[in-house]
Formats: structure tokens, sequence, C-alpha cells
């Protein structure tokens, strides 16, 4: 395996090492980019791609009734994106809007803000239940939520959101199917030593690679490949599956993940070693 050598004025912290991307293709670029920054060279292996739902009937009844809510709780850029693309096939402007709105973390309130939505809630911690932690005392029993997501998202929020005493309505925003069309080339780097680390950014990256990859055998693939997954759900679903973590990030975004595969390559001080 490739290691950063020790830092000087002309060496990069991820200078050298070779870092599969999992992220789907419409969603890659940020991490590729920032990979290159750091010295890297990005392998793009998507596994994902997201699609409107094959049903949109309760989607489209939900934006029927969005003046009905209370809140609308956004937890990621996709289910953003999707649901207002659906509201504009539909000619729903976004002015109907008017509930309060809760995203995960700052890059879905970005995209929030894009379309002149304001995020009420945004929680430190960039999963469902970092966002339960933030409305907690916000919320009262009776409020009607809105939870647009992916359809396999977890059920954590939803599930303790009623446990609060909430009317939830969930829909599917978007569907994530599996991508594994370059799954022959991915089995052959591994086999011959050209990847260095593997970046999941979500348990279905995880599912998704073991899925695909099964038919080329991952037994001697990944002894020398550093795993580093976005975050403890992730890192969770990894683990389950029989993959070993090597890095987990402390802030559940991109750059929380890229501190943590440099600092478990000897390049930085931050991120969690396994």
């Amino acid at each position: 395996m490739n290691r950063p050598a020790p830092l000087g004025e002309d060496r990069l912290p991820l200078s050298g090492v070779r870092v599969m991307v999992t992220r789907a293709r419409s969603q890659a670029r940020e991490l590729v980019e920032k990979i290159e920054a750091l010295g890297g060279e990005a392998y793009v292996f998507p596994l994902l791609k997201m699609v409107p739902p094959a049903d949109t009937g309760p989607l489209d009844d939900a934006i029927a009734r969005l003046d009905a809510f209370d809140w609308v709780m956004f937890t990621s850029v996709n289910g953003v994106r999707f649901f207002l693309e659906r509201m504009r096939q539909l000619g729903v402007s976004p002015d109907r809007m008017t509930a309060r709105v809760a995203a995960v973390g700052p890059k879905t309130a970005a995209e929030l803000d894009k379309h002149g939505w304001t995020a009420d809630v945004i929680p430190s911690d960039y999963v469902a239940e970092g966002m339960l932690a933030a409305l907690r005392g916000r919320l009262a029993p009776g409020q009607r939520v809105l939870l647009p997501r992916a359809d396999i998202a977890r059920k954590t929020l939803p599930d303790e959101l009623r446990r609060m005493g909430l009317q939830v309505t969930e829909v599917d925003a978007y569907e994530t199917v599996i991508d594994g069309e370059g799954a022959l080339e991915a089995a052959e780097r591994l086999r011959r030593g050209e990847i260095d680390a593997i970046a999941f950014t979500s348990s279905s990256t995880v599912q998704h690679f073991m899925q695909v990859m099964a038919p080329y055998g991952l037994d001697g693939l990944l002894a020398s490949v550093r795993i580093a997954c976005i975050g403890p759900v992730t890192a969770k679903t990894a683990k389950r599956l029989g993959l070993p973590v090597h890095a987990v990030a402390r802030e559940y975004t991109v750059d929380g993940l890229l501190q943590a595969l440099t600092a478990n390559l000897g390049g930085d001080v931050h991120g969690t070693h396994i």
C-alpha cells in the first residue's frame, strides 16, 4: 500500500494515495476534487443511482397538502433536490412552503437556501439522532411532520417522532438503485493492488459494494486496503457485513471523511482510528 511520505514543502497529505470513491457519479465530483487537492488519486466506482420514485402518488399528495404540515424535515441534499423538482413538475411554487424546516446538516441547509427556504433547525451531528436532539423542545404532540426521503432511509427519525406524539407522513422523494457496471474493473484494480483506500459515504454504498463484488471474491482483495467511513452508521454497516473499518469521520461530511482518511494514513491528527 502506498503511504504518504513525511510531509515537506512539496508533499501533500495524500500524495500518491489511490482512493476508490463509491458515491453516485452525480455526487462524486466534490470528493474527487478534494482528494486530488490533497495530492491523492481518485478512482470513481459509483455504486448508487438516484432516480424518481416509481410511484409518485404519495409524494404528489404530500406536495398538494404542503401547507397542512407544521414541519418538513430533510435528511439529505438529494431529498431536497428531488422534492423541489417534483414540485416544479407539478407547477407548485416553493412559496407554498409555510412549515418550519429542519435540515440534517449544512449541505442540506445550503441546498434549501438556493431555493429560498431557510432551515430553522440544523443539528451539530449530521444524522437522525442529531436531528432529534436538536428538535427536542421545539416539537409538540399532535404536530404534523412531512419526511421526504430515500426509499431506503432508516426508520430511526420517523419512529422516534411518532413516539413523541407527532403525526408523521413519510414519502419517497427518490429511490436508490444499485449501479455496479464498473465492478469488473474495480475488482481488477483491487487485485493488482492499485487501490490503497476505499471511501464509503453511506450504508447503501457499503451494501451495494458487497453485492456487486461478491462474484469476484473479496478474500485477499482488501488485505492492504484501508476502509474509511463517513460516520458511525456507515461504519456499523461495514462491520456487520464483514469489512474491516480503519477510519471513521468525526464530522459526518466529505471533509470529515477526508480528515479521518488522512489521519489513518499518517498525514494528519484528526479523525478516528479503529
